[in-house]
This record gives C-alpha cells, sequence and structure tokens, in this order.
C-alpha cells in the first residue's frame, strides 16, 4: 500500500522537486529531514502511535539544483514529449519502446530528431528499414521539447490527493496532465 501511495515533495521554497512513496516522505517526515504540509485524512496507525498520513511534504533544507540549458535525452522525456503515444500508427494501448526513425545500423544518430516512440508491432514492422521502405509515416516530426518541459508527471493517486496538489502544481500543467 505504501509504495502505491505517492507524496509531493516540496523545496524549502515551496517549489515542487517530486514525488515519492509514501513509506519515503513518512521515513523523511520522522527523520527530521522534511515536514508535513497537508494532510488528507488517510493514518497511518503502529502499536504505539498513529501518524497522519502526508499528501504533500516540504524538506527542511534547501536543494539546490542545476539549471540545465536544455532537457536531459533519455527514454522518459521521449516518451514524455510524445505523449506515450506511438507515432507511426498513434496508439498507446499497446507495449512502447523507443525507435530510431533512421537506424543506427544506416548511420542514424541516437538524438532528439531522429528517435520517437513506437508500440512493438510497429518496431516490429519498421525493423532496421527507413520509412520509404516501409510505406510507414510519422504523426509529427521528432524535434527536441522547449526548456518549459515540465520534469515530472502526475501519478494517479486518491482523488483528495489531487485536489491538494493543485495548490502546489503549476494550473496549466496540472490540466494538461490530467486531460492524457
Amino acid at each position: 500500500m505504501f509504495e502505491s501511495i505517492k507524496i509531493l515533495v516540496l523545496n524549502y521554497s515551496y517549489e515542487p522537486l517530486q514525488f515519492c512513496s509514501a513509506k519515503r516522505g513518512i521515513i523523511m517526515v520522522l527523520s527530521g529531514r522534511a515536514e508535513g504540509i497537508e494532510s488528507n485524512g488517510f493514518v497511518v496507525r503502529s502499536p504505539s502511535m498513529s501518524y497522519p498520513l502526508p499528501a504533500v511534504i516540504r524538506v527542511l533544507n534547501m536543494v539546490r539544483r542545476k539549471r540545465k540549458k536544455g532537457i536531459a535525452f533519455s527514454k522518459k522525456n521521449i516518451l514524455r514529449r510524445d505523449n506515450f503515444t506511438c507515432q507511426y500508427c498513434g496508439n498507446s494501448n499497446n507495449i512502447l519502446t523507443v525507435d530510431h526513425v533512421r537506424p543506427k545500423s544506416l548511420g542514424g544518430k541516437t538524438n532528439w530528431t531522429n528517435v520517437v516512440v513506437a508500440c512493438k508491432p510497429c518496431n516490429l514492422k519498421k525493423g532496421s528499414r527507413i520509412l520509404k521502405e516501409t510505406g510507414m509515416r510519422l504523426k509529427k516530426t521528432p524535434s527536441k521539447p522547449d526548456c518549459l518541459f515540465f520534469h515530472f508527471s502526475i501519478p494517479s493517486s486518491p482523488e483528495s490527493h489531487l485536489q491538494i496538489w493543485q495548490k502546489y502544481l503549476p494550473t496549466n500543467y496540472f490540466s494538461k496532465s490530467l486531460a492524457n
């Protein structure tokens, strides 16, 4: 149960940092590294005490993050950029992989403009061939996302958690994430 419930972790300045499991959040609060900001009524009980399960915690020391010039190239960010949707058929229900538009075996690079999300059937159909040989088309041209690309997605959680988190997350991002 504790691994499935998520807690929003805020920086000392109330900036959203990440989501963590309820177990990790409780450990941070009980060890004095964070404080509980808001709770929604869930309670954690032990033989000697009961403790309200926080929905939002704030770390007590400022976490300094390096500001990069761009978004890190990773499988997770490719999936986010392409909205967890196959760029060949538009399906999001199959197992998703990443595919090189121009295959590596033909000199294709591993970068933002050559890697897209593909479902397993489309990836197998395309194989190590170029798009002209397969008759397949991309839904949109791959490109590097802009710097406003938010760095984490909102996990599925109880409705009460989502309502509390709305106060701390950017409004435009929260509505976009829930629509997906």
